[in-house]
């Protein structure tokens, strides 16, 4: 039915995709609970964000990865039906995070395929430097990841966790060198930047402009706190 006789308009899919990593690295300081506090906090965030964008349904899918990419959340899943299950760090993982962004160009694909109505909306969060054990580098995974239309478009944000936190790949993955790249070092700021960078690209995605990272360069102020992944060797 029409939106003139009275039928509502379909919305259409706006796919939010965090990519997140369990290294570790991640075991140190609290930074895996702090993770997991931050996702779980902000998942009331995007239902709000969604309930107010009558255009846009938000699918949310998490995508975790230290040796190996895999998938939290592999299905397409609407945020008010996520709940969030608790992640665990992996002990003496890598951060494999060429060979994941190769995962995720597949999914870029697959959105390709799908003719997906906004550009996707991609979060990543890590800690380390990228190791390449399983033989592919960072640079060739975000290479495949651009070569795709879908990963190219993507609404691109990153947030580095600690003081070993590789912020140059990070601006890299951007692409965007007048889009805030954050790093949080202690938990109240990862919960602070992660609400911040989840409403931004949700809002940002569902809305595109020329530039799809326009509008992004305020920074949110850093909460207080004391510095501690600052300090930790």
């Amino acid at each position: 039915m029409s939106d003139r006789l009275g039928g509502a308009l379909a919305r259409k899919p706006l796919h939010f995709i965090f990519v997140l990593d369990v290294s570790g690295s991640m075991l140190r300081g609290g930074r895996i609970q702090a993770l997991n506090n931050a996702i779980a906090e902000v998942l009331p965030h995007l239902r709000d964000e969604a309930n107010a964008n009558p255009h846009a349904e938000m699918l949310v899918r998490v995508l975790a990865f230290a040796n190996e990419a895999r998938w939290v959340v592999e299905t397409p899943t609407p945020v008010g039906e996520l709940s969030w299950q608790r992640l665990d760090a992996v002990p003496k993982g890598f951060t494999e995070l060429g060979s994941t962004l190769r995962v995720l160009a597949g999914t870029m694909t697959e959105l390709e395929q799908q003719g997906v109505a906004y550009p996707p909306a991609i979060i990543l969060v890590s800690d380390g430097r990228p190791t390449q054990s399983s033989g592919v580098s960072f640079a060739e995974g975000l290479q495949e990841l651009l070569n795709t239309r879908c990963g190219e478009a993507a609404v691109r944000l990153a947030l580095g966790v600690g003081r070993d936190a590789d912020m140059h790949s990070m601006r890299r993955f951007i692409g965007n060198e007048e889009v805030p790249l954050l790093r949080a070092d202690n938990p109240e700021q990862l919960v602070e930047y992660i609400v911040w960078a989840s409403k931004a690209a949700s809002k940002l995605a569902s809305r595109p402009a020329v530039d799809p990272h326009a509008g992004v360069t305020a920074v949110p102020p850093a909460p207080v706190g004391d510095p501690i992944w600052s300090t930790l060797a």
